[in-house]
């Protein structure tokens, strides 16, 4: 029998931090997903959060977890840390995400000798040329790139000058079938009291506050849909930078008492059930997993057209575009969505959502992992 047989195939996780974000939450269901019969995962996240909780609950107790403190990319004593987790837990494959541990894994790749394979979740429309530059030498030392739309992997390849043959599309996936429970479970109305909306119908985002999910234009053009339909809230779920700057430019805007800021919530799904579509004006995605987890609970989907959103929004069955970046092109998207059969469209966004069950991102996961391992 061989050793691959008789032991369980050690994969390192490694990413940035485990912030409340997408990647962060990709990673946690792969860890609860994965078959343990065959693999032992290990988490490693490489930055501090500066006190943040993070999603680190989300990881299962048999899975062990290495939080480093890497001050940058010259902090020598963090890689010698990182090496020697590698080399004591006998890793096999490290699967990693994010520029900077993507950067790390490769180059100790060299060293240690694991397989590695990375990941790019979205079209990094602002990768200095530097960063371009390493990412195309030192894909010649990873195994693959997994892409996680169609579109990301087409972009990649064209910026960073990898060949097309070096990456792999895997999709991001959630829950769907418990998403899809908890929110037919829920007391809809009872969640809008809690909020005191209960005469109000709910439109949702959720993502980090930042730069690239440009709430800004949102608020933007929430404020002229607000003054021509008064039944609209804007529910916002998620931390970031931005918050602040937001809540004062709702302020300015004159909708501070329609726009609601509830923060990082672990219980999403209860919003969802209380909302009836889910609104985002991003710059950029890969393939959101808060849009994933929107259609799994019913709610059709109004967004920018991004990668992921291109593969994931059918007009009319499940959503409809935003057609340009600009106010008055969200303020006539708000309108499209509010006028629309709802009903239908949820059911819609239900039936898209299978094709992002976490079962089969899993699955693939493992198949690439095996597949480097046998190479």
């Amino acid at each position: 029998m061989s050793f691959r047989t008789m032991n369980k195939i050690n994969v390192a996780f490694v990413i940035n931090d485990f912030s409340g974000a997408g990647a962060q939450k990709l990673v946690a269901d792969i860890l609860v997903g994965m078959d343990r019969a065959r693999f032992q995962p290990t988490l490693v996240t490489l930055f501090a959060l500066g006190g943040a909780a993070g999603m680190y609950h989300l990881v299962p107790p048999d899975v062990p977890v290495t939080r480093l403190s890497f001050k940058n990319v010259w902090d020598v004593r963090s890689w010698r840390a990182l090496y020697k987790i590698f080399k004591r837990e006998r890793v096999d494959v490290v699967v990693s995400h994010l520029f900077f541990s993507n950067t790390v894994c490769r180059i100790l790749k060299l060293c240690v000798g694991y397989r590695v394979i990375t990941t790019e979740h979205n079209t990094y429309t602002n990768k200095s040329h530097l960063h371009q530059l390493v990412d195309r030498i030192l894909a010649i030392v990873t195994y693959a790139i997994i892409a996680v739309s169609s579109t990301v992997k087409k972009f990649t390849a064209r910026q960073e000058g990898i060949p097309l043959s070096k990456f792999r599309v895997i999709l991001n996936g959630a829950e769907i079938a418990t998403l899809g429970r908890a929110a037919r479970s829920l007391d809809a109305q009872e969640i809008k009291q809690e909020l005191g909306l209960q005469d109000a119908r709910i439109m949702i985002n959720v993502a980090r506050l930042n730069e690239q999910k440009n709430h800004s234009l949102l608020l933007k053009g929430f404020a002229s849909f607000a003054a021509i339909d008064e039944r609209f809230h804007l529910l916002i779920l998620g931390e970031g930078e931005k918050r602040m700057a937001l809540i004062e430019e709702a302020r300015k805007l004159g909708i501070e008492e329609r726009v609601h800021f509830l923060g990082y919530r672990d219980d999403v799904y209860r919003y969802y059930a209380a909302s009836d579509f889910f609104v985002s004006t991003s710059t950029i995605e890969g393939l959101s997993i808060a849009y994933i987890e929107a259609l799994a609970a019913g709610l059709p989907i109004l967004a920018t057209k991004t990668s992921g959103t291109d593969e994931m929004i059918e007009e009319g069955q499940n959503g409809f575009f935003i057609g340009e970046h600009n106010p008055s092109a969200v303020t006539e998207g708000l309108m499209k969505m509010a006028s629309a059969d709802l009903a239908s469209m949820r059911e819609g966004a239900k039936h898209s959502a299978q094709r992002f069950d976490i079962k089969t991102t899993v699955k693939n996961y493992e198949a690439l992992i095996l597949e480097a391992l046998s190479s």
